[in-house]
């Protein structure tokens, strides 16, 4: 009984002089698995969190990885030691995991170990120093059989402003003035997908004219396991007021989420924040102006440009003609008419 307390009484003594690391530590989750088996030559990450309950000052974190047929396979977002700041009690880390493509098919094991421990000590600091630790296991099964799936997990459309003048012009609004639909897709299958199609439907605030429909199917793929956003444009012609649109998002030919959603299209220079046209029309028309610019300087550095003078000269010769017969047939219907009220004047002066 004695050997007991004397023991509890020394933990709650070297306990006390510690005067670094006096909070709890965890992990969570515990753990890197998927829920279904990785595919041969696939890329896996998850995102661990290192959970503290007091951060009153920096800690070191060692990170060990114990996995001898997979540890080529592993690695983090972080050095083998990195800080934890202070007032921070959650630090992310993220655990990823790369399978090469001659892996064999079967389950793998093994575990990652943190410690962490207080940064070094001043000079001339006393105290105890108390290391803490936690276990991340690994559990991984490899496949070579492709399972392909997604969830929607969010679908907005973004409101918008509608382009001022030179920007609404035909050649910048063709290529620029659209609208989108802003997804976030998480891909739960062991190989990169995206959903397969996109359609659209936009009526009216009554929804009883249908007044554009739009698909798209080149949406970016996404790796195995991991959540994106997603945004997908279609070329409009809407004028600024409240619509609403039907967004229904396939799977090949099966529809795995609808929605239907209220957006406003905006007047010139009335939008809340940034407009979403973006650099892309500037950068259109600079190029353009370049372009010419570039033919210029090249005709008059080939001393070829009286030659494009000439061509321009006798393709409007017959126009300049023309313009010259009808202004010398309106000259003299103007002196007749002159001399016609002249004569008629004259006679009523008798």
């Amino acid at each position: 009984m004695f050997k007991k307390i004397f023991t509890i009484f020394l933990l709650l003594f070297f306990w006390g002089l510690a005067d670094n690391v006096k909070a709890g530590f965890g992990i969570s989750p515990p753990y890197v698995k998927t829920e279904k088996p990785i595919f041969i030559g696939s890329h896996y990450e998850q995102k661990i969190t290192l959970l503290r309950s007091s951060a009153e000052e920096d800690l070191q974190a060692t990170i060990t990885i114990n996995a001898p047929e997979i540890n080529t396979w592993i690695s983090t977002d972080k050095e083998n030691t990195f800080e934890l700041p202070k007032n921070m009690l959650q630090v992310p880390m993220v655990i990823k995991v790369d399978v090469p493509p001659d892996a064999e098919v079967g389950n793998y094991k093994g575990y990652i170990n943190v410690r962490i421990a207080p940064k070094e000590k001043a000079e001339g600091a006393t105290g105890v120093a108390i290391a803490l630790g936690a276990r991340i296991n690994i559990d991984l099964d490899v496949t070579d059989q492709e399972f392909a799936n997604f969830k929607v997990r969010k679908v907005d459309v973004p409101n918008f402003e509608k382009f001022s003048k030179p920007w609404s012009w035909p050649i910048f609004s063709y290529f620029f003035y659209k609208m989108q639909v802003a997804m976030t897709i998480e891909n739960t299958g062991n190989v990169k997908t995206a959903p397969t199609n996109i359609h659209v439907d936009v009526y009216d605030l009554t929804e009883k004219s249908l007044l554009e429909s739009y698909d798209n199917n080149k949406i970016k793929e996404i790796d195995s396991f991991m959540t994106e956003d997603r945004k997908v444009d279609f070329r409009t012609k809407l004028e600024p007021g409240q619509y609403w649109a039907n967004v229904k998002i396939f799977k090949d030919d099966k529809i795995v989420r609808k929605d239907k959603l209220i957006f406003t299209v905006f007047e010139p220079g009335t939008a809340p924040g940034s407009n979403r046209m973006g650099k892309g029309p500037y950068i259109m028309m600079g190029g353009i102006i370049l372009f010419f610019l570039i033919i210029i300087i090249a005709l008059i550095k080939a001393r070829s440009w009286r030659l494009v003078f000439k061509i321009l000269y006798f393709i409007t010769f017959p126009l300049v003609f023309l313009i010259k017969l009808i202004l010398k047939f309106l000259n003299s219907l103007k002196v007749k008419f002159f001399k016609w009220i002249f004569k008629k004047a004259s006679k009523y002066q008798d």
